[in-house]
Formats: structure tokens, sequence, C-alpha cells
């Protein structure tokens, strides 16, 4: 590329002012047929009176742009550095810092986790390496990637960074909310059933009856039903408990909803992204009986009804750790995606099919947006300790009071915990 001009752009005193000297003294007189422009100050004569003929000094200037898109080059760090790349000029990064030098694939990391070489462990740099590096490009040995610019500069767009803000403001709210509880006790449900059926496999059921005594007696403990998204907004409450119920079954919106609505009591449902699918597939291949899943119209009922948050439970109700890098976030984040496009709503918490789970799909969770990831069994027993590996409490048919006193007691995961028990 032609290079017949290079500007400094950065104050010219302390250690950006060291910089601009040493451009100065040691890097333009190497370039005599190159202008250099030093644009910043204050005015500092000695710097000046050591220039040579190729060097011009415009101090303080209104128009920054105006000087980025007039040069072939710019030397900087920081928002200069980041507007010359948004205009497609190449950039040598060089910081208070760090020697960053032209900013290309091999470089960009490495400029980005500096804020382009101001912010960063000291290294040494020698005004040979700017000298050298100028010389390649101007040769043309050095081929700078200025149609990826647009994409590097993707982390500093503004969506990028507020999305980034909000959710380190919305966890440090989720963790001074959580921080008052030793346990939230957060229960596992799957169907709700009239009677009880003679054919289930796996006993994932309450009936009617059931869950209506024991919505009944959380109430009359004093427990508040909650959600996941209150948490996010901080609302308070005294003594939580948050319901959940996995899969989406029919039966939840034909007999969970009007319990929910006649106790005035929340719940989360965490439903699958793909819509297509229309009963428990996935258990049927292991011998419990079809049961039917809610389609579009029930599930949004329940999400206007103002008693359901809805979750993802995935794409397909598929063991993540099985699938491949891809697949799992495909899993993740297209459920996420489907079911925000259906119910106009964030999504905000994700519950692991089959309570699996490990360290990529927990990553893979937060990377997707979600503020929670839900497991079963594993995860520690206060859920401030790790957002993403909420530890459930399994609810079974013929629970008995005494048995559901304790397993809501607020102290039953540490029982299990502390006697090797399975939770």
């Amino acid at each position: 590329m032609p290079l017949n001009s290079i500007a400094w752009i950065g104050r010219l005193t302390g250690p950006k002012g060291e910089i601009a000297q040493r451009i100065v003294n040691e890097v333009a007189p190497r370039f005599p047929d190159i202008k250099f422009t030093i644009v910043g100050g204050p005015e500092n004569e000695p710097m000046r009176k050591a220039a040579g003929n190729n060097v011009a000094f415009l101090g303080f200037v209104e128009d920054v742009n105006a000087v980025i898109e007039s040069h072939d080059l710019v030397i900087g760090a920081g928002r200069v550095a980041l507007e010359a790349m948004r205009k497609r000029v190449p950039v040598i990064a060089v910081g208070e810092s760090q020697y960053i030098g032209p900013i290309s694939e091999a470089t960009i990391n490495q400029a980005k986790a500096s804020n382009f070489g101001d912010c960063a462990h000291p290294q040494p740099w020698t005004a040979r390496q700017m000298a050298d590096d100028i010389s390649r490009i101007a040769r043309g040995e050095l081929s700078l990637p200025l149609a990826h610019y647009a994409e590097y500069l993707r982390d500093y767009a503004a969506d990028e960074v507020y999305g980034k803000v909000l959710e380190v403001y919305r966890r440090a709210r989720i963790d001074a909310y959580l921080g008052r509880y030793r346990e939230i006790p957060v229960l596992t449900y799957h169907r709700i059933l009239q009677t009880r059926p003679s054919d289930s496999k796996f006993n994932i059921y309450v009936t009617v009856d059931e869950l209506d005594w024991q919505i009944k007696n959380l109430k009359q403990r004093g427990f508040e039903f909650i959600t996941f998204n209150e948490i996010a907004d901080g609302v308070q409450g005294k003594k939580p408990v948050i319901l959940t119920f996995d899969d989406g079954y029919e039966d939840n919106y034909q007999n969970l909803l009007p319990l929910l609505k006649r106790h005035d009591a929340k719940a989360v449902i965490y439903a699958l992204g793909d819509r297509a699918i229309r009963n428990n597939r996935w258990d049927m291949a292991r011998g419990e009986p079809e049961a039917p899943l809610m389609n579009d119209e029930q599930l949004i009922a329940c999400h206007r009804s103002g008693q359901v948050e809805v979750g993802s439970h995935g794409m397909s109700h598929r063991h993540l750790p099985q699938l491949t890098v891809d697949e799992a976030l495909h899993e993740i984040q297209e459920s996420k995606r489907s079911l925000e496009n259906l119910l106009g709503a964030e999504i905000v918490s994700f519950a692991y099919p089959y309570g699996d789970c490990g360290a990529r799909e927990t990553e893979q969770v937060r990377q997707a947006g979600y503020l929670f990831g839900i497991a079963t069994v594993s995860g520690p027993t206060k859920m401030a300790d790790d957002l993403l590996r909420v530890r459930r409490i399994t609810m079974f048919p013929n629970t008995k009071a005494a048995g559901f006193f304790k397993k809501t007691s607020g102290w039953y995961l540490r029982y299990c915990k502390l006697k090797g028990k399975d939770f």
C-alpha cells in the first residue's frame, strides 16, 4: 500500500508524550519521504525543535476523524485506534504499557486485552520495532486485513457493550438478593394428573390433589412463590420457594394453571424450543406411555396468565454432554431464540435435559445469554454459589406430609449432602 502520511494522535505529556518524542526523534528520521503529523498537546517546544522537515505539529484539533481519514496510517492507542479501525485506516497500536504493532489477526486479541497497549503489564519496546513495521507496510510485505476491522470492532458496538454491562448489573443484583438465603427450595415437577396412572414407568407426576395440598401447605408456612425472572429483577421475598415443571406437558395447562390461579401462586415451566415436537418421545423410547405436550396457544396462555414464567429445556430434550460442541450450542441458543420469538419475552433460565451438564454446557448457557442454568442433583446447596448449576429437589407421587416438610425446610440440601444422599 502507498504510505505517504502517518499520524500520531495523543497527548504530548507523560508516557504518551514519551511515545511521541520517540516517533519524532527515532522513527520519522528513517522515513524522510513520509509526512508525520503529531496531533495533540499541550505545546512541546523542545519536541518541535527536534523535529525534522517531514514532521508537522497540529496541536489540539476539533475534528480528529478528519485527521484520521486524511492519513495512510495512524499510530495510537485506545479510542484513537478504534476510530481509525472504524474508518478502515491501518493502525499501529502502541500505548503507555505495550507496543502491539500493526493491527491484524495475529495482534487483535492482545490489542483488545490491553486497550491497544494502554492497560497491561509494562513491556519494553524499541523505536526500531515500530520503524521495521512501517517499512514492511510501505514495501507491501505486511498486508493488513482492513476488511476485517469491522468484525474486530464488534465487541465495542453499543448493543454489545450494553448487553455486557446489563449482565454485570443483573448478576450483581442477583448476588445481593440471594446472599440473604442459605437455601431456597427449588422443587422439580413434571406431569400434573387428575388420577394416578397404572402404567407409568418413571413416576414423574403428582396428582392435582397432591399439588393442591402442597401449594396450600407452602402458603400456610409463609412461603412466597417466586420465579427466576423475579430474582433477576430484584423482587423481594421473605421466604421464597420456586416451583419448576419440566418438559411442558399439556396437563400443565389443563391442571397446573388452574391451581396456580386459584392459589395466586407462580411457577416456571421448561418447554422445548422445537414446537413441532408434540409428545414425550424421549421417554416413550424407554417404555413410558405417551404424554402430549402443550401447543403454542396453550404455552402462550400460560405465559400471559401472569402465573407462569417459561424457561428453555433445549430444542429437543437431548443429552447435551453426548452432543458435539455445535450441536449442544444449537440446542441451547436456538431454543432461547425460538421461545423468545413465540412469547415476546426474555428467557432467563435453561433447564438441562436429564439434569445432565458439565463445564462445557454451563459455559454455553452463559454465552447464550441465560442468567440461570437449572440442574437437578448437581450444583452447590446455595444457589448464589453457582447460578449456572442451580440444584433442585425432585417431587414424586405419594410424598407424605413429613417428607414434604423436610424437602421444603430450607436445610434439606445441606442435610442430604451431609448424609451423602441423593436429592
